[in-house]
């Protein structure tokens, strides 16, 4: 893995982990993330999903959470409501999944199962509890590789 891969990644995980809270604090608390498409933040909700996707894409057990994430962005919520929150709930869904799939770190997978019980608290913050689990899986796994490869040289 190229160093400028591993900032590519790590790039792609900052705007995620951002996004969230630049649309709380831009626009309150919002019911769901995928609200900030009838916004001015329109293209990062656009540009995040498409970057996080691709590199989802790239990782074999994440192929299905990729395209759901692109088809959930492809049809925004303000127009294609049902069909954009069904990508969305498989999206999470198959994120699951993809982690209880792992064998390395399956301890996220129960971190990421407790986003649903701040559904009571609301959408948004579910979802963003859900995407801040899945970006430090990711980052946590890339240092692993990264740390794994770096002793084999």
């Amino acid at each position: 893995m190229s160093r400028w891969d591993i900032f590519e990644r790590l790039f792609a995980s900052f705007l995620a982990v951002l996004q969230p809270f630049i649309i709380y604090i831009l626009y309150g608390d919002n019911s769901a993330i995928s609200q900030s498409w009838s916004t001015p933040l329109q293209p990062m909700f656009i540009i995040t999903n498409a970057l996080v996707s691709f590199f989802f894409f790239k990782l074999e057990k994440w192929r299905i959470p990729a395209t759901l994430l692109l088809l959930l962005t492809a049809f925004p919520v303000c127009d294609y409501f049902v069909l954009h929150n069904i990508f969305a709930i498989l999206f999470f869904i198959f994120s699951g999944v993809s982690l209880w799939s792992i064998k390395r770190f399956r301890y996220y997978l129960f971190i990421f199962i407790f986003s649903a019980v701040l559904l009571f608290n609301g959408l948004f913050w579910a979802e963003t509890w859900g995407i801040m689990v899945l970006v430090f899986y990711h980052i946590h796994l890339l240092v692993y590789r990264y740390l794994l490869e770096s002793k084999r040289r």
